[in-house]
């Protein structure tokens, strides 16, 4: 049996204040006016024998294409490691800065991106590589539970139906939380790998700080109680939020969250065994009432034979409408934006038109990247560690119910599912999903019967890593 090595390496990755700070069409500021918390990169490099993988846990809410891309090729050239065992795992916090926003409906602040971007795959490939040259030999043990600060987020707002983000407690939603333990053979915590879905959308358009919300206070708060350098792999949020917070008061909800969640996370980090054993009873103690007196038998070391698979998948498309005049309404929306300001209007009318800006913005963008395609690409990965252990990243936004269904049916006795990862990005509803309309639908690029593909071809990337056709 092959011995499994690990390292993990924790980087600081907080932008400078005054970049552009926007995951939200209802804001009304441009700019990042301070760090609440500071946001970080944490790469765990797993190795045995054969098999090398690397992971990377971003404080961020995606990166574009083409910045994923040049990110990862960068970690491959530092470290040796071929790109397709290389995932950039995103927490999703909309309390950061993002690319795609240069140029269209958001201007202040977007001068200091580039240099971020570019500065962030550095930190990147440095905190992999880092990892990489501390690995030590190292035993894995997983765990199980639940946390109750997520809700179904599409909410049918009463009197005319329409789908908004808020909470909908009848909704489908994933409660379970995933730990994966690594310690080293002395016994040493190393790190830990906490799996939950959750949209990071606690703090909200009302905030101008930056802060990788509760995943970040998650991690902090398992570190602390463990002494584990701890990972977030976001699970498949699409219509996941928290149960607090989003349109107001985020700012002062967002360290309650994630110290719920991180509460569970150490709980289960502390009840998974890395070395398995038996109890056996070998006699009495007389004290004041007999005593019996047992004793712990080790168990055989558990299979740690490491395999990664990396497939591109085709999805279906769905028409998102005439770029050329989405395009132009953007603009429309921009120029407007730019009035408003220069006439000191409200906060309430800038937001109005910002969150406007944006959504024409979203659909112009894929509209024109979709203007002759049937399908488009996605990325998946998969990474496991032995015959019960997987862990699975898939491109997009996937809604809950495609990741419960990948997980029932997995092969693996564990599987940590994931989407906000590798390569691209946008929403995968479920089919029954896009007769209620809303958000998610309007802006998803995929056809209703894509979310149905994306599970038989996860499901069956399982079963071939399961059965070692790497």
């Amino acid at each position: 049996m092959s011995t499994l090595r690990a390292g993990v390496c924790r980087a600081d990755i907080t932008p400078p204040i005054g970049i552009a700070h926007a995951g939200w069409g209802a804001q009304s500021h441009e700019r990042a006016a301070g760090v609440e918390l500071p946001l970080t990169a944490t790469a765990l490099v797993l190795s045995d024998d054969a098999t090398t993988s690397i992971i990377v846990d971003i404080d961020i809410c995606f990166l574009v294409e083409e910045d994923a891309a040049r990110t990862r090729k960068i970690v491959s050239d530092l470290t040796g490691v071929n790109e397709h065992n290389i995932r950039l795992s995103y927490t999703h916090t909309h309390s950061d800065t993002i690319r795609s926003l240069a140029g269209t409906w958001f201007k202040s602040g977007t001068e200091m991106i580039e240099a971020y971007i570019e500065h962030l795959g550095n930190v990147v490939a440095g905190a992999a590589w880092r990892a990489m040259n501390t690995q030590v030999p190292v035993r894995v043990a997983s765990a199980s539970g639940t946390s109750n600060i997520s809700v179904h987020r599409r909410f049918q707002r009463p009197g005319d139906g329409v789908v908004v983000v808020g909470r909908n407690w009848d909704g489908p939603r994933d409660p379970q939380v995933q730990v994966l333990r690594f310690d080293t053979v002395d016994g040493e915590p190393l790190a830990a790998v906490v799996n939950f879905a959750c949209h990071p959308i606690t703090v909200g358009p009302d905030n101008d700080l930056l802060t990788p919300d509760f995943p970040g206070v998650m991690k902090n708060t398992v570190a602390a109680a463990t002494g584990a350098t701890t990972l977030f792999l976001q699970g498949a949020a699409g219509d996941i939020g928290p149960v607090r917070g989003v349109a107001r008061d985020g700012i002062n909800q967002f360290r309650k969250l994630g110290m719920r969640l991180g509460l569970e996370a150490a709980r289960l980090w502390w009840e998974a065994d890395p070395v398995p054993t038996q109890e056996r009873y070998i006699g009495t103690l007389e004290s004041g009432a007999p005593l019996a007196i047992y004793e712990d038998t080790p168990l055989p070391e558990r299979d740690t034979t490491l395999r990664t698979l990396f497939r591109t998948i085709e999805l279906p498309v769905k028409d998102m409408g005439d770029p050329a005049k989405l395009a132009a309404a953007t603009e429309a929306h921009a120029a407007e934006i730019e009035r408003l300001r220069s006439a000191g209007a409200s906060a309430e009318a800038i937001s109005l038109e910002t969150m406007q800006a944006k959504r024409a913005s979203m659909r112009a963008d894929l509209a024109q990247r979709l203007s002759t395609l049937s399908s488009w690409p996605v990325e998946l990965m998969a990474t496991s560690i032995g015959d019960d252990i997987a862990l699975l990243a898939l491109a997009t936004e996937p809604f809950s119910q495609i990741g419960m269904a990948v997980k029932e049916r997995s092969p693996f006795a564990r599987t940590l599912f994931s989407g906000y990862s590798g390569v691209g990005w946008s929403y995968l509803p479920v089919a029954d999903a896009y007769p209620l309309g809303g958000y998610e639908i309007e802006i998803t690029p995929f056809a209703p019967e894509a979310a149905g593909i994306a599970i038989e071809e996860s499901v069956a990337l399982l079963n071939d890593l399961k059965d070692g056709r790497v």
